[in-house]
């Protein structure tokens, strides 16, 4: 049985980001390292989602879990302001596993 994705907004946020625990959790999911894996069609694929999805045309068949895992990788991949694709130092999914690489680096060679 498919849900009612008609009212869908992709860009509204999934938390309430009135509270900690909403922001909390919206930041978990944009840094989570594990996207930093994803391949180039992966990426592509959901840019494509979330560009139908801002029009109103969800793909038929198409379930929430995969509008919502398109916006994660979406936003963890994409420019906000330009909507390019970064490199993958520059992505928001590689802030948590690059900065403990640096502070590592940083205490292992301090004196």
């Amino acid at each position: 049985m498919e849900a009612d994705l008609s009212g869908f907004n992709i860009d509204a946020p999934r938390w309430d980001q009135c509270t900690f625990l909403g922001r909390v959790k919206h930041f978990f999911n944009i840094t989570d390292p594990r996207t930093v894996f994803a391949s180039e069609q992966e990426l592509d694929w959901a840019k494509a989602v979330v560009e139908k999805s801002r029009m109103g045309l969800v793909p038929p068949g198409t379930q929430m879990e995969q509008l919502l895992y398109a916006k994660k990788l979406y936003d963890s991949a994409f420019h906000p302001d330009t909507g390019e694709k970064m490199n993958v130092i520059g992505r928001m999914s590689f802030q948590v596993p690059g900065g403990m690489l640096i502070t590592g680096f940083m205490l292992q060679f301090y004196r």
